[in-house]
């Protein structure tokens, strides 16, 4: 400041405060309205898998032959799919919540949990299931295909609170 003291030098020190006093003050209102912005952007996220979820899941409830006729001509397939697609997308109405909280861990850098939840769901819960059912259904098959339903129910309600927790 020596230098600059020709220059009003006491001035040019008595003003230093004042941009750090302005950082003090902006940054908590600058980081309040990106936490404002984050909270909105994964509302919007929660909104839109929880609609698109339920969009696919009404599609296949009301017309499951229409869905499986564009993978097959076979009139025996399309008739064994109408009911074991009912069984097997039961809860795809609520997988969206997974989906958004999920790829939200992802996002803010917690991908060990969003792994955590991809092993929980699909080997921890889903296999066992898929060996488990069969022997206590008659129709084998549809054991196989209500594991995911049950799967999907159990981890939507592990992974909602653990987000809401962790946001």
């Amino acid at each position: 400041m020596e230098k600059y003291k020709k220059k009003s030098g006491d001035k040019l020190l008595a003003v230093m405060p004042v941009p750090k006093a302005f950082l003090k003050l902006a940054l908590p209102a600058i980081a309040a309205q990106l936490i404002n912005i984050l909270y909105n952007s994964f509302r919007l996220l929660l909104i839109s898998c929880v609609s698109g979820s339920f969009l696919i899941w009404l599609i296949c409830m009301i017309s499951p032959a229409a869905v499986s006729s564009i993978f097959t001509n076979d009139m025996d397939l399309i008739a064994y799919t109408n009911k074991s697609m009912r069984v097997y997308l039961a809860m795809l109405l609520i997988y969206g919540i997974q989906v958004a909280c999920q790829y939200s861990f992802v996002a803010l850098d917690q991908a060990p949990k969003a792994i955590f939840l991809t092993i929980w769901r699909k080997i921890i819960i889903l296999i066992p299931l898929i060996f488990l059912l069969p022997h206590f259904i008659s129709d084998a098959a549809m054991g196989v295909y209500l594991a995911e339903p049950i799967a999907d129910t159990i981890t939507v309600c592990t992974t909602g609170p653990m987000f809401y927790v962790y946001y």
